[in-house]
C-alpha cells in the first residue's frame, strides 16, 4: 500500500512538473514568434533619409512631405545604381505616388524602366518597405550611352544661343525634334530617350523625355505629364516659359497631311506649342498624381506671339496676311482663331465662297489643313503657271 501511494504521488509529481515546464515553453515559443518576424530578414537596412537635389523640381514640390522624402531615396537609389533601398514609407501608394513624381521630374532615367517592392509585416502591419529598380542595363551600358545621347543633343543643341528668350528655346526644341525624328510605334528603346538620341525614332513617352532633357539643357523648367488623349495613353510636357506655365505636346506637333503631290509629307503643327489648360483639355486628360497648374496665358503662344492669332472678323487684316504669306513665296501659312464660331466665319468666307482669290492673285489651287479642335486654319500655296 505504501509503495503504491509513493507510486502515485510520483507520478503526480512528474505531471505538474511536465504541466509547468509545458507552459513555459508555450510562453518563450509565442514572445519568441514575435520576436523571429521582426527579424525575419536580418539583413534588412534601416532607412536612410538623404538630402533632396530636386527641391526645384515641380512634382517634387507638389507631393507631401512622407512622398518627398521616399521621391528622394528612390531618386537616389536610381542614379546611384544601387540594387535596392529600404524606404522611409510603410505605404505602397506613397511609394507610386513619388516613384510617378521621380520620373515625371526627370526625364532621363533611360536604364531603369519600373520597379519591384518587398513588404515586411509583424502581426498583419507592414513595418518596412523595400524598393528595387528594375534596371535594363548595366550601368557600364548606361554611361556608353549616356555619351551618345550627350553627343546627339550637344550637336542639335548647337544651333540655339544660351541667351536666346525662353519662348525661342523652346520652340527650338519643338521644331528639333519634329524634324529630326519620325513616330514609329516599332522604334527601339521606344519608352526613353535612347529611341530619340540614337534611333530617331520613337512613340510619345519618347518625345516627351527627350523633349524635357534637352529644355533641361537649355535651363528651361519641364515635367512630364501622362494621361489620355483621345482615350489612348500619352505624354506630353508641362513647361515654364517667360513667367508662366504651358503645356507642350511634340508628338501632337509632329503632323502629317497630303500634299500637292498626294506624297505624305512632315508638318510642324504649332497649335500643340504652347498650351492652355482650355486648349489641351480639348482632347487630353491628365491622370497624374500630383496636382498640376491652370495654364491662363497665352503671351508665348506661337500664333499669338507671331502675330497669327485673330480675336475678331476683320476680313481685310486676315486677307491681307493671307495675301502676303502668298506673295512672299511662303510654303504656308497657319492662322490660329480665338473660338470656333470665329473660326468657321473664316473658313466659309475665305474657303468656302473662295474670297481668298480677291486677296491672292493667280491662285490656280489650294490645299488646306483644318484643325477643328485648334481652331487653326493651314493653307499651302499653289500658284498657278
Amino acid at each position: 500500500m505504501k509503495r503504491l501511494v509513493r507510486f502515485l504521488f510520483r507520478t503526480l509529481t512528474s505531471l505538474v512538473i511536465a504541466a509547468g515546464i509545458f507552459a513555459i515553453a508555450c510562453y518563450f515559443l509565442q514572445n519568441y514568434k514575435v520576436k523571429d518576424l521582426t527579424q525575419s530578414n536580418p539583413m534588412l537596412d534601416e532607412p536612410v533619409v538623404v538630402e533632396s537635389v530636386s527641391f526645384d523640381r515641380y512634382a517634387y514640390q507638389h507631393i507631401d512631405e512622407e512622398s518627398q522624402v521616399t521621391y528622394d531615396q528612390i531618386y537616389n537609389c536610381i542614379t546611384e545604381y544601387k540594387e535596392k533601398v529600404t524606404v522611409t514609407t510603410k505605404s505602397s501608394d506613397v511609394l507610386q505616388r513619388a516613384y510617378e513624381a521621380v520620373m515625371a521630374d526627370y526625364g532621363n532615367l533611360f536604364w531603369v524602366s519600373g520597379y519591384k517592392y518587398n513588404t515586411y509585416t509583424s502581426d498583419g502591419t507592414v513595418v518596412s518597405i523595400e524598393f528595387s529598380p528594375k534596371y535594363t542595363m548595366s550601368k557600364d551600358q548606361r554611361d556608353v550611352y549616356q555619351a551618345s545621347v550627350d553627343a546627339t543633343a550637344d550637336e542639335w543643341l548647337a544651333g540655339i544661343s544660351e541667351n536666346a528668350s525662353d519662348f525661342d528655346k523652346a520652340l527650338y526644341v519643338f521644331e528639333t525634334l519634329i524634324e529630326n525624328v519620325d513616330y514609329n510605334t516599332d522604334s527601339e528603346e521606344n519608352q526613353n530617350i535612347l529611341s530619340v538620341f540614337l534611333y530617331r525614332s520613337t512613340v510619345c513617352q519618347g518625345y516627351a523625355d527627350s523633349a524635357w532633357y534637352l529644355l533641361d539643357k537649355l535651363g528651361i523648367k519641364s515635367t512630364i505629364i501622362t494621361g489620355t488623349a483621345n482615350g489612348e495613353s500619352h505624354a506630353w510636357n508641362l513647361v515654364y516659359l517667360d513667367g508662366a506655365y504651358y503645356y507642350m505636346d511634340v508628338t501632337w506637333g509632329n503632323s502629317k497631311y497630303m500634299d500637292g503631290n498626294n506624297d505624305t509629307a512632315k508638318r510642324v503643327n504649332y497649335a500643340y506649342f504652347a498650351m492652355t489648360t482650355e486648349e489641351i483639355s480639348q482632347n487630353h486628360v491628365i491622370t497624374v498624381g500630383f496636382e498640376v497648374p491652370e495654364c491662363l496665358s497665352n503671351a508665348d503662344n506661337y500664333y499669338v506671339h507671331e502675330g497669327l492669332y485673330y480675336d475678331w472678323f476683320g476680313v481685310d487684316s486676315i486677307g491681307n496676311r493671307l495675301s502676303q504669306s502668298y506673295e512672299s513665296g511662303e510654303a504656308e501659312i497657319s492662322l490660329k482663331f480665338s473660338n470656333s464660331d470665329l473660326y468657321s466665319q473664316v473658313i466659309n468666307y475665305f474657303i468656302d465662297e473662295n474670297h481668298l482669290s480677291d486677296y491672292c492673285r493667280g491662285l490656280n489651287s489650294v490645299y488646306y489643313l483644318l484643325d477643328e479642335n485648334a481652331n487653326v486654319l493651314t493653307i499651302q500655296w499653289t500658284k498657278g503657271e
